[in-house]
């Protein structure tokens, strides 16, 4: 199983960043590779949803997901349920600096069905890890510059 945990200074609030991050039927607007999400269920602190992600040269996929979110904690917690993985859990933890800083902490553990899918997915892993959180950024500069 691939583990990272990536730790980013964000010159925005962290309730504001919790609440982009939350905001996942937004996400095909500015995620790499996501090209759509269903929200299948929604309630109290808990989500279900289906993310469609396409790569090149690779057949779109689906990524089904239990995330579970905590507003007074600014934590969301996301359980793999079904797809080409595995397994699949983030987590998210927003932590305010002052009233325009606030850290991020994400950690990611996941490991594909497949042997090869695991090792591509290993070598690459930093790049797409890169490329994700700062796709975030770039839409918290966005929307709350």
């Amino acid at each position: 199983m691939k583990n990272s945990k990536r730790e980013e200074i964000v010159y925005h609030s962290a309730k504001k960043l919790f609440n982009i991050v939350l905001d996942i039927e937004s996400y095909p607007e500015y995620i790499p590779w996501c090209t759509k999400m269903v929200v299948n269920e929604k309630k109290n602190n808990e989500i279900y949803a289906d993310m469609f992600v396409k790569y090149k040269f690779i057949l779109k996929q689906k990524f089904g997901s239990h995330v579970k979110f905590n507003e007074n904690q600014l934590t969301i917690q996301t359980t793999y349920i079904e797809g080409p993985l595995k397994d699949l859990k983030t987590n998210w933890r927003f932590e305010e600096i002052n009233k325009n800083s606030s850290k991020i902490i994400f950690e990611v553990n996941f490991e594909f069905k497949n042997y090869i899918h695991q090792k591509l997915a290993e070598t690459f892993y930093p790049l797409i890890e890169n490329k994700m959180i700062d796709s975030f950024k770039k839409r918290a500069n966005i929307l709350l510059d």
